[in-house]
């Protein structure tokens, strides 16, 4: 189903020519079906079976009537108006050359051949501006053939023969960078965690490709490449040098004698994670304007920089713009479509937006049902994903519940999960990359063992505040994400929600807490 609601949702979203005629006047099954998709109504295939014939999805006549829309819809997207859809010159060229080439084809098939490489001409001419390597192998290819067998023209023949054979030569290499990349990359889908080991693997993969890098300066190369090559540094959170490599990366790109706007956007995205972390948050927020400029509104990528964005509001402390943001971000029409580990991410920003409304920092409309109907218990079951990312973005989920049951006075809890959460931090937090994360936590811990009182409480963590002080964020060395809000201002949340007098456990308390569905790990 998630493949008719995309299609139908661009052809909503961009203005195309008009959809095939018998969408609009097909007034059975077939338009009923594009309607309910149009308006959202359906999610999945069992609900759109059920509508349209009573039955599952298996439904033969329900199958015939999918794959008829779905071709309908895809005839649709190949009569798309360029400029409505893509917003830059290469995006329109690549789509351009894309219709030309499958034109190409079918020409080329009918013998319709002077039709063919005229048309042939003028894509590969396009393809090599904007270094599409692939289509520029399949032009020359073509007109290799072409010109051996059938024009007769040697010349011409041993021109396009050595042109393919050069992009043959890049594209080979094209593939193997991103082949390289992709298995270094898809470590880091699920979690968040510091991959030392990726830093030895990164180093070699690039050692790979940097001959062929120095030799060629294909678009598609040196995208992948630099990705790989800043996987060196940020694979130990080196975000010093991360940061230097962003600003050497984009001024390659900047170069190029077009937009190259999906390099430009990531190299730029990577370089505000970097500011960040350096806590040079006026260069961040400088930053931001140079990525959007590249991004579409709706996309994942603008998606990731809107969740970005909001962290910096975490960092620099307005909370109340955090909050504005967060609301746009879940609002958007596209944020339904977003991967399952996206979306964890923002639900994890919800339990700290919400414990920022609980300490009345941030001030809640009336009409959000986001945030008002926040619940802890329903936040730990929808971060099954993150739940297992122990040395990653587990730690800011634990954190969070602590912080939470501690405000709400919930000492008992706190209390009986104390050794668990002692065994967490010695299993898992043990190196350099969660060294402060394993000293707020032990800052929490101190809390019980000082009867949640203020002074005692202060004074048991003095040597753990100094260690974080020793080390803050910009030499922690930690993945960007794992610290949503600076443990310093977090520590000053969690005291000013202590009690003054000292907490005597009662055993009425033990049992009401141990009930409790609320499970911190």
């Amino acid at each position: 189903m998630q493949d008719l609601k995309e299609l139908t949702q661009i052809i909503q979203s961009n203005k195309f020519v008009p959809i095939p005629t018998v969408l609009e006047k097909d007034e059975g099954k077939l338009g009923e079906f594009y309607k309910q998709l149009l308006a959202q109504q359906l999610q999945t295939d069992e609900e759109a079976a059920e509508l349209l014939y009573g039955e599952g999805k298996d439904n033969a006549g329900y199958r015939k009537l999918r794959g008829q829309l779905k071709n309908l819809l895809i005839d649709a997207v190949l009569q798309l108006d360029l400029d409505q859809f893509v917003n830059t010159h290469r995006q329109k060229a690549q789509c351009r050359c894309y219709k030309d080439w499958a034109a190409i084809k079918i020409l080329m098939s009918k013998h319709t051949s002077n039709a063919g490489i005229s048309l042939c001409m003028r894509l590969l001419k396009r393809a090599r501006k904007y270094e599409f390597t692939e289509l520029v192998m399949e032009a020359a290819s073509l007109l290799r053939v072409y010109y051996g067998t059938i024009g007769g023209d040697i010349r011409k023949f041993e021109q396009y023969n050595q042109l393919f054979k050069e992009h043959q030569s890049i594209w080979q290499q094209e593939n193997l960078a991103e082949e390289l990349y992709t298995e270094l990359v898809i470590r880091y889908v699920h979690s968040k965690a510091t991959q030392p080991e990726i830093h030895e693997r990164a180093l070699e993969s690039f050692r790979l490709i940097a001959a062929s890098m120095t030799q060629y300066k294909s678009y598609r190369l040196h995208f992948t490449g630099n990705l790989i090559q800043m996987m060196i540094p940020t694979s130990v959170n080196d975000y010093q040098n991360a940061n230097v490599m962003c600003a050497e990366i984009i001024r390659f790109f900047n170069a190029k004698d077009y937009i190259a706007a999906i390099p430009l956007q990531i190299f730029w995205y990577q370089k505000i994670v970097c500011c960040l972390q350096l806590r040079q948050f006026a260069a961040a927020k400088d930053a931001i304007p140079h990525c959007l400029r590249y991004l579409e509104e709706g996309t994942f990528n603008w998606f990731k920089l809107q969740q970005l964005d909001i962290l910096l509001c975490f960092h620099t402390k307005a909370y109340q713009e955090a909050y504005e943001r967060f609301n746009h971000l879940i609002q958007h029409p596209q944020y339904a479509t977003l991967p399952e580990h996206f979306t964890e991410t923002i639900r994890i920003y919800s339990a700290y937006l919400y414990y920022l409304v609980a300490i009345d920092t941030i001030t809640l409309p009336r009409e959000d049902r986001f945030l008002h109907n926040f619940r802890v218990a329903k936040f730990v079951n929808d971060t099954p994903i993150f739940s297992k990312d122990k040395r990653g973005m587990h730690i800011p989920i634990l954190i969070i519940q602590i912080l939470l049951l501690i405000l709400d006075r919930r000492y008992g809890l706190v209390i009986d999960k104390m050794e668990a959460i002692e065994k967490y931090c010695t299993r898992y937090l043990r190196k350099d990359d969660t060294f402060r994360s394993s000293c707020f936590i032990k800052m929490l811990l101190q809390m019980p063992l000082s009867n949640f009182h203020r002074a005692n409480v202060e004074r048991k963590t003095d040597t753990y505040q100094k260690r974080l002080r020793e080390v803050p964020i910009e030499l922690a060395h930690q993945m960007h994400e794992v610290e949503i809000i600076p443990y310093e201002h977090l520590w000053a949340f969690a005291l000013d929600s202590l009690q003054k007098g000292f907490y005597t456990l009662r055993p009425a308390a033990i049992g009401k807490d141990k009930t409790s569905k609320i499970n911190i790990l």
